[in-house]
């Protein structure tokens, strides 16, 4: 269950569903979150199977292996607004404008894959291949 105090339990939990999120884009989830109290987390690491299913229904373009969600370097995120889940875009435009260069919005006009809820750590990939990260699961 998700809460708009700044602490939310359920974006814990959700961050926390695989060992070793990534650091610095869970703090800067949550330094967002404590400003930002209505902003929260839908989805974070995402093992084989739930990363097939997304692929399966067309909700991502990657298969396992080849999305970040798969590192614990993503996060897919909604607005709480009257205890509904909202995904306005001007709600989303007032995170953009303090986002970090270490960030991709997949919301943004230059994403290839339009995913206004999708955050990740833009050199994620990098990261893999250095071994700094690991495949969840």
């Amino acid at each position: 269950m998700h809460t708009n105090d700044g602490n939310c339990a359920g974006c814990l939990s959700k961050i926390n569903k695989y060992p070793y999120f990534y650091q610095p884009l869970k703090d800067w989830f949550f330094s967002v979150q404590k400003d930002t109290p209505t902003f929260h987390i839908s989805d974070a690491g995402r093992g084989k199977i739930d990363q097939e299913m997304y692929f399966a229904r067309g909700a991502s373009d990657a298969h396992y292996g080849q999305s970040a969600h798969n590192y614990n370097c993503a996060i897919d995120t909604f607005f709480q607004i009257d205890g509904n889940y909202n995904l306005d875009a001007s709600l989303y435009g007032n995170i953009a404008t303090i986002l970090p260069d270490t960030i991709k919005w997949y919301g943004s006009a230059y994403a290839k894959f339009k995913e206004r809820p999708h955050f990740e750590w833009a050199t994620w990939r990098d990261l893999a291949l250095a071994g700094t990260i690991k495949l969840v699961e």
